[in-house]
């Protein structure tokens, strides 16, 4: 093609070699913001070599490089050589920097692809948000992790806490946030259980594409306060067997498809989210990672998915290391991007498998073709993201980031007031009545510290839960504390003299002798950051057992026996099989782990400031060997106990008390029979008839009474928060549509089969009304 040009050659010497500079004629089509955005793809990706197609499929991890010094900065780009001349896609730097350090860092970098690179393509940077920005020091803000989240059943909240940490991120620097999470935890043994929502497609998918609004935004094109969202871990990655990271999933298509797979689709679907991670597990056998049915026949085929794959951590190159499916990297590459992944992460043309895609495309093994399709996926995010016109950081103002920052606290604080649950309350113990307590005794390893789960920054100071009792407190009673019981399991900190029976009792001794001089005790009690984690490099996280670590229940008897009004609360990552808090305490909330404001939320929800709300997003087995125990389960052939328990669980799915009482009642179908297609509208009556005001989270549940294939004995199919007043009566509606009907037929099409219905409309999966339906033919 002929084009009128001036070409102008700069010669700029890197490295000991000469780059040739782009020619300078009219402004190339692909850099017209108003252009369509395939089209600008089209035009961008007919004047790319090979080197600079296969760049943007690199992920540099630019360690501890400050451009600040010129001369570091120079000798990194000699020994990149060529490679930093051909662009790249993602970048990585280090995120616990200040912001002002960190934009002047990538800036530099971005300059250079720039200004200085022939076409001239930016960079995206990437960052960790599982439940708050991973970075910028001690400046962002740590919301409540996943499954407290999940357990505020708040679309709306969801919605506004991620769009914080959105705007922290950008605000910093970062265009792509890997999170969120919206696999099914299905297996609490997992180290990985507090990056879940929950173990309910539909709740999970609900809150999930909230996440992903929160983070992109609700418009076809990103902008300035939003970012890339990366929905993970496609898929089956919360059933791994044996509940251990990086284990094969062996469940049936109809078991992904019915499950696993549909956040996934309705994250495409219904939010557009522009990226999606791949698990590290396998699904019949073929890698993730290589799963071209998986990739690309339903991620893109099925739901139309327009953006990129990225690799999980290292995992194209297990491919070869652990799971032993691929001789060698190359064919690990190969099989990789064939199967339609677009990211290998980590990568570097040193050391990972996609350095090999040059060679196999130039030997005719690879067709060029495959990698256009993927150079095409990380091009469109660009565009999307506005790069091209607007590529660098602009940090925000110290007074814009403080206002943020105060925002965002408040935020955190809500989310961890609607979430936490209320187990357990006997004879009204919670909430404390404030007026008869003159010494209040704050027991327990959970207690003094703040924890805030994993993939967190826990730069950020926090509120802990005795700091939070404290503040409120004064002025009004006395609070004191005694630690009572050390988790030492993982920690290589404490001192074997304090692991030992004797320290143990000593310890368990002077608490009690402190509860003895008090007139209420808050037990704090529950697990860690070191003993549920994500299992790498050697650190383990998995667990076969979900009791209480140590001698917890030995110190909460030892309290429990002085009658002392008593209220355990616990701060953990996973579901913990609490059988004898659950028997014994006299009152119970599980609070996962509550964010940086847990403090405050603790001492407004025990003192009654606050009417605790949240439902459980996972339902909490009695024992381990109950598991899997997720509540949607198919029918028993028997419904006979264990020899040594029940079948039920603990505490159901769903489950949640309040400080005052909700009653359901009238609840109406507008037909009682309908033709395929045809709605049905579900109203119940639900009426505040305590004392105090409060907010209900009201669910449906659909059971198809017989079907060709084997279905759940229940599933969840809509669910609201409503606010009511005491005394207060609403009227809430819900509207059953086809989709909520469907199923996987024998043929594994979505099929709305004739037959008859049960709607279960309540405040748990256990505890509803309930009425049928019945669907007909259209004559």
């Amino acid at each position: 093609m002929k084009r009128k040009c001036i070409l102008i050659f700069i010669a700029i010497l890197l490295g000991g070699k000469f780059l040739l500079a782009q020619p300078i004629t009219e402004k190339p089509f692909y850099k017209n913001p108003d252009a369509p955005i395939e089209l600008r793809i089209k035009d961008l990706l007919g004047r790319m070599t090979l080197e600079e197609k296969c760049s943007q499929l690199n992920i540099w991890h630019v360690d501890d490089l400050n451009t600040a010094d010129n001369v570091v900065f120079q000798k990194v780009l000699k020994n990149l050589g060529d490679t930093i001349n051909n662009g790249m896609g993602f970048l990585q730097f280090d995120t616990k920097l200040p912001a002002n350090e960190y934009a002047a860092n990538f800036n530099a970098i971005q300059e250079y692809f720039v200004e200085q690179t022939r076409l001239g393509i930016p960079a995206i940077s990437n960052g960790e948000g599982c439940h708050g920005f991973v970075g910028n020091a001690d400046q962002s803000t740590v919301f409540p992790v996943p499954p407290l989240l999940g357990s505020t059943w708040d679309t709306t909240l969801m919605e506004s806490v991620y769009s914080a940490v959105a705007k922290e991120m950008r605000s910093y620097g970062i265009t792509h946030a890997a999170t969120p999470v919206i696999d099914l935890l299905r297996d609490p043994r997992f180290g990985r259980s507090d990056e879940f929502l929950g173990e309910d497609p539909y709740h999970v998918a609900q809150m999930g594409v909230a996440a992903i609004f929160g983070l992109q935004g609700r418009s076809a094109m990103i902008d300035g306060n939003h970012l890339l969202a990366c929905a993970k871990h496609f898929a089956g990655h919360g059933q791994p067997e044996g509940g251990t990271n990086l284990a094969p999933v062996n469940l049936s298509e109809r078991v992904l498809r019915e499950n696993h797979f549909y956040p996934f689709e309705m994250a495409v679907k219904k939010a557009n989210v522009r990226t999606v991670m791949a698990s590290y597990n396998e699904i019949d056998g073929v890698p993730n990672h290589a799963n071209k049915w998986l990739l690309t026949d339903v991620l893109r085929g099925e739901w139309g998915f327009t953006g990129f794959v990225i690799s999980d951590y290292d995992g194209v190159n297990r491919m070869v290391t652990r799971q032993h499916a691929c001789l060698n990297q190359a064919e690990a590459g190969k099989k990789a991007i064939a199967a339609g992944m677009d990211f290998e992460c980590p990568s570097s043309w040193k050391d990972y498998c996609f350095r090999f895609l040059p060679s196999l495309i130039k030997s005719g093994e690879l067709k060029e073709s495959i990698l256009d399709s993927a150079v095409a996926r990380v091009l469109r995010n660009k565009f999307i993201l506005g790069l091209f016109e607007h590529p660098y950081i602009k940090t925000l103002g110290e007074n814009e980031r403080l206002e943020m920052q105060k925002k965002n606290r408040q935020i955190a604080l809500k989310a961890a007031e609607e979430g936490m649950i209320l187990l357990k309350n006997d004879n009204h113990t919670l909430p404390f009545k404030q007026n008869e307590i003159k010494r209040l005794a704050i027991i327990g390893p959970n207690a003094g510290e703040v924890h805030y789960g994993n993939y967190s920054n826990d730069k950020s100071p926090g509120v802990s839960i005795l700091d939070g009792l404290t503040q409120y407190g004064k002025g009004k009673f006395e609070v004191f504390y005694s630690e009572g019981f050390k988790i030492y399991e993982n920690d290589t900190t404490i001192k074997a003299v304090d692991k030992t029976p004797e320290a143990e009792n000593r310890r368990i001794a002077a608490a009690v002798e402190l509860a003895k001089k008090c007139d209420a005790v808050l037990l704090v009690m529950g697990g860690n950051e070191l003993t549920c984690r994500e299992e790498w490099a050697g650190h383990t996280g998995d667990r076969y057992s979900l009791d209480l670590l140590g001698r917890q229940n030995d110190l909460a008897k030892a309290i429990f026996d002085l009658e002392k009004p008593t209220a355990v609360v616990l701060i953990n990552g996973r579901p913990l099989s609490v059988d004898y808090l659950s028997e014994k305490a006299p009152a119970m909330i599980e609070g996962w782990y509550l964010g940086q404001e847990q403090g405050i939320a603790v001492a407004n929800i025990i003192f009654g400031k606050v009417n605790p709300s949240g439902k459980l997003a996972v339902t909490i087995p009695r024992n381990v060997g109950q598991l899997p125990v997720y509540y949607n389960r198919k029918p028993y052939i028997h419904e006979s106990p264990y020899i040594t328990g029940e079948y039920s669980p603990l505490y159901p799915f769903g489950f949640g008390l309040s400080y005052t009482k909700y009653n359901y009642s009238n609840l109406k179908l507008d037909y009682k029979q309908i033709i395929v297609g045809q709605p049905v509208k579900v109203s119940v009556d639900v009426t505040n008839s305590g004392d105090m005001d409060g907010d209900e989270i009201v669910q449906l549940y659909i059971r198809d009474t017989v079907s060709s294939v084997t279905r759940p004995i229940q599933e969840l199919k809509d669910f609201t928060r409503v606010h009511l007043k005491k005394g207060e009566t609403k009227t809430i509606t819900f509207l059953i549509t086809a989709d909520k009907l469907q199923y996987y037929g024998p043929g594994m099409k979505r099929i709305v089969e004739p037959g008859e219905f049960e709607v279960q409309v309540g405040r748990n999966s256990t505890d509803y009304l309930s009425s049928f339906f019945e669907v007909i033919s259209q004559k």
